[in-house]
């Protein structure tokens, strides 16, 4: 764990844990909240589709403002937001007022938020710690995101069902003070570059067009698209699987959930115990693999004994797979382009995602989860067998701009 030898990334590790913990912890909760108000698939759907639909239009440009303001005061606004939304929605839940609406709003505005925290904070990486350590620092870094998978779910669950989901909005709410501590207390310069020569615009295009002219970048982008859009839908549809297939109640939600956390940090333990081998293709083209394989199986199951592993490899494989394809952007991205081209990668993640969410989700609250399922699942096995049959090479190369 190398990379944690370095100060402003320890810091910036725990700041992200204990935020990232709140966060899993209000996830639980709000989704099985919103499918107790409404009864409604689609709705669980469009929830998740505010929540992400926003980077759908801001993130390219978001990597231009990144490159551009401190990135110190930003990330400090934008924690501000999210634990201004969550706070909100702890006193309506608590007061008995809370609607579809208001966590539709809230949502909604976390997301267009997120569109600037994610390149921001994904952009720090290079700035805590030395090119040398980068390989190992990415997955470390998104370990504490899924560490926080594990421990937040699980204690959402448990909170959700003892006292409510007010109490969850509140965790979430104040744990965003670590986070904001931790970036008020890196010593590294994160000052922008100030508003470089050229429009907005052109800026923007610059990022476009490195990504989708770049061979490995540009492949990089479709299949992470393909996972995005439609093999992570079935995280909108916890509450509904849950629930309807699986017959778990409030607690059982929240341990189908870490589930989900543990088969992640063993993805991301292997992306980094095999980061030194130049082998980050084939980890990508089995992560996909997995991935459809388990939400077709998914389709035949309703015991929760069968159903947690399943959880444990989808999670493992998403990880594994948008893990090593940011190494990738961070690796073979020029520093001048680097906050627009990881700002690619975000939106391939975030920015396209939102709509398979949607279409699946509607699927899903018309002929049911199980053809959703296939259908998303067959998609992403298409892009694996691609990849496959491609065989490409995505390698950072020693002609890669520095």
């Amino acid at each position: 764990m190398r990379a944690l030898r370095h100060r402003d990334f320890l810091l910036l590790w725990l700041g992200a844990l204990f935020s990232f913990s709140g966060s899993w912890v209000q996830n639980v909760a709000q989704g099985w909240l919103v499918y107790d108000l409404t009864g409604d698939k689609a709705k669980l759907a469009l929830i998740s589709f505010a929540g992400m639909v926003p980077v759908s239009f801001i993130g390219p440009v978001a990597g231009v403002i990144v490159d551009m303001v401190n990135r110190r005061a930003l990330l400090i606004a934008t924690q501000l937001v999210f634990a201004s939304a969550a706070l909100f929605l702890s006193f309506a839940t608590w007061q008995g007022f809370v609607r579809f609406e208001h966590i539709l709003v809230a949502a909604a505005l976390i997301g267009t938020s997120s569109s600037l925290e994610m390149p921001a904070r994904q952009s720090l990486l290079n700035k805590v710690v030395p090119r040398e350590d980068l390989s190992a620092a990415i997955p470390v870094n998104a370990m504490a995101f899924n560490i926080a998978r594990i421990v937040g779910p699980a204690m959402g669950g448990q909170l959700l069902a003892l006292f409510g989901a007010q109490m969850c909005y509140l965790i979430n709410g104040l744990s965003y003070i670590g986070l904001i501590s931790a970036i008020t207390a890196i010593k590294a310069d994160l000052r922008g570059s100030g508003r470089p020569v050229g429009s907005v615009k052109d800026l923007l295009l610059d990022g476009m067009r490195f990504t989708f002219r770049h061979d490995r970048l540009r492949v990089l982008f479709v299949l992470e698209a393909i996972t995005s859009g439609m093999g992570l839908f079935y995280l909108a549809q916890m509450p509904a699987i849950a629930k309807d297939r699986l017959g778990l109640d409030q607690s059982g939600l929240g341990w189908a959930m870490t589930s989900i956390g543990v088969g992640a940090i063993v993805g991301l333990v292997t992306v980094y115990r095999l980061s030194e081998y130049p082998i980050k293709g084939v980890l990508i083209r089995i992560a996909m693999s997995t991935l459809g394989l388990g939400l077709i199986a998914l389709t035949y199951v309703r015991q929760p004994w069968l159903a947690y592993p399943i959880f444990a490899i989808l999670g493992g494989s998403a990880v594994a797979q948008f893990n090593t394809t940011n190494t990738l952007f961070q690796l073979i991205a020029p520093e001048k382009l680097r906050g627009r081209v990881i700002s690619m990668h975000v939106w391939a993640i975030s920015g396209i995602g939102p709509f398979g969410t949607l279409a699946l989700g509607w699927l899903a609250s018309r002929v049911g989860l199980e053809p959703a399922l296939l259908i998303g699942g067959g998609c992403v096995l298409a892009g694996a067998l691609a990849g496959w049959i491609k065989r490409y090479d995505f390698e950072p190369r020693e002609t890669d701009e520095r």
